[in-house]
This record gives structure tokens, C-alpha cells and sequence, in this order.
């Protein structure tokens, strides 16, 4: 009910791109897309025509409103890069998903390239650089949705919706299953501290959950997503990314309504 409802109050403000996913999950550029390994080109050929557009990425993805920018460059290119551009045209496209544990990295390594006033131990997007195997669904789940409500039609919003499919007439069960690296874009998914999990409102009782995924390092560590603090400190000046990132990674110590905390529950 909320997504759809959401939806349809965003179509009204004229709103374009819009991504459906959690509040521990961080869209990315996925690095997995541009490697050699990717097994979706079968050539180095296809490989350069499908990652020109974006020739340096940790650049690019320092300035605000990349992902935006991501999209617009891949749908103005001509069609040389399909299947990449007709992936990236669609009205409705899936972020593939990746997990991150709760292995714990050297500081030196976690505080690498972050501003000196910057606390990377409250950053989840930073503190944790260990995966669980990428390509693997029973482990990343399912993709969540983006969606360019500009080219969707009011009445087919639909009274229902789904977590991983917002808009069912629009997201299909095809690209729902997308893996990691299918397209540039990716969603990172962060599992947290124990104490960050146990403190959402379904949290001890799931704590086995938390333990199962925790200690997960398969996919190994990456920096995959790490140039955004650089970026955003450089756009907003010390001063402000300091207010702005005050409370990011702490928990108050009382809590009566989970939902009125959301905000302090995960870092960033």
C-alpha cells in the first residue's frame, strides 16, 4: 500500500527517477559490471562499448547526482551498447543486490580516503567492506526497483504492490532476477553491528539471523562504493557534512517507538 501510494504522489509532483529500497541499502556503481570477469560480454570488445560512457568511475561518482547522471548518459548513447541501453531504457529497471557482513576491517583501511574529521567506524557504508559471493540470489536476493515515473501512466499504478516490484505492470519478473553486474547500477546491503540489528523493534528476536550472515567474507573486501564521502564532504563543505552526519551511527539510549528512531538506526 505504501509503495503504490508513494508512487502515485510523486507522479504528481512531476518527480522522474525513483528508487524502491531499504533504508541500510546504498545505491552504487557496481564495479562488478566494468570487470574483466563479467561474464555478460563475451568479448573485450563488448566490454569497452559497454562501460565507455563512464570511463572514470570513482570521479564520476564523487559528484552529485551520479546515479541520475549514470542514466542519462547510458540512454543518450546510441544504441551500439545494447543490451546495456535497453536495460537502462527500461520504464522500470532492477538494482541488482549485494550483501555486506559484519566483519570488521583495520582502521587504516576503513579510514582510507575519508576526510580526517570523517568517523568511518559510524559509517556502515564504510566500516564494513566484506561480501557475500556476488551472482548468487539465494544469498543478495532479489533486485529492487527504479523506476522513471515520468513514462508511467497514472491508472496503472495498480492497487498492490510488491517489495522487489513496486509497480508489477512495469517491473517485470525478468529483471527482477538480475545479477550483480548485469547493469552499471547496484544496491549495497548492509547487515550492521549486533547492536545496531538487535536494536530494531524485530531485532532480538532475529538475532540468529544476524549471526548466520555476519561473519560472511566469500566475496572478499571492496572499496567499491567508498568515493561517495569524499564527494560528498567536497560538495558540502566540512562545516555542514559534520552537521549533517552528527547522528549518523548512534543509537539513543531509550527508545519507545522504533519508528520514531528510524533515522539513528543504521549509519550511512
Amino acid at each position: 500500500y505504501l509503495l503504490f501510494q508513494c508512487s502515485k504522489y510523486l507522479k504528481r509532483l512531476n518527480r522522474t527517477w525513483t528508487t524502491y529500497h531499504d533504508i541500510d541499502e546504498y545505491l552504487t556503481i557496481s564495479e562488478d559490471f566494468f570487470s574483466p570477469d563479467n561474464p555478460r560480454f563475451a568479448s573485450e570488445e563488448e566490454l569497452v562499448k559497454a562501460t565507455s560512457p563512464i570511463p572514470n568511475r570513482t570521479a564520476f561518482m564523487s559528484e552529485p547526482g551520479f546515479v541520475l547522471r549514470l542514466l542519462q548518459k547510458y540512454m543518450s548513447e546510441p544504441n551500439t551498447t545494447s543490451p546495456t541501453h535497453d536495460d537502462l531504457s527500461e520504464t522500470c529497471l532492477h538494482a541488482p543486490r549485494a550483501k555486506y557482513s559484519a566483519v570488521e576491517s583495520p582502521r587504516e583501511l576503513t579510514q582510507k580516503g575519508v576526510p580526517f574529521y570523517i568517523n568511518a567506524d559510524r559509517l556502515d557504508t564504510l566500516r564494513y567492506r566484506y561480501r557475500t559471493t556476488r551472482r548468487k540470489l539465494d544469498r543478495n536476493g532479489l533486485a529492487k526497483g527504479v523506476i522513471d515515473l515520468s513514462r508511467i501512466q497514472m491508472q496503472k499504478i495498480g492497487a498492490w504492490s510488491l517489495v522487489h516490484r513496486p509497480l508489477p505492470y512495469y517491473c517485470t519478473k525478468r529483471t527482477v532476477v538480475w545479477n550483480y553486474g548485469h547493469i552499471p547500477l547496484g544496491i549495497q546491503h548492509y547487515l550492521g553491528s549486533l547492536e545496531s540489528f538487535s536494536y530494531r523493534s524485530d531485532g532480538n528476536t532475529k538475532r540468529k539471523g544476524w549471526y548466520q550472515q555476519a561473519f560472511i567474507t566469500d566475496g572478499g573486501p571492496d572499496d567499491e562504493i567508498r568515493p561517495w564521502i569524499q564527494g560528498f564532504c567536497d560538495s558540502v563543505g566540512p562545516t555542514l557534512a559534520l552537521e549533517l552526519l552528527k547522528g549518523a551511527g548512534i543509537l539513543p539510549k531509550k527508545v519507545d517507538d522504533y519508528n520514531s528512531a528510524i533515522n539513528s538506526t543504521f549509519g550511512l
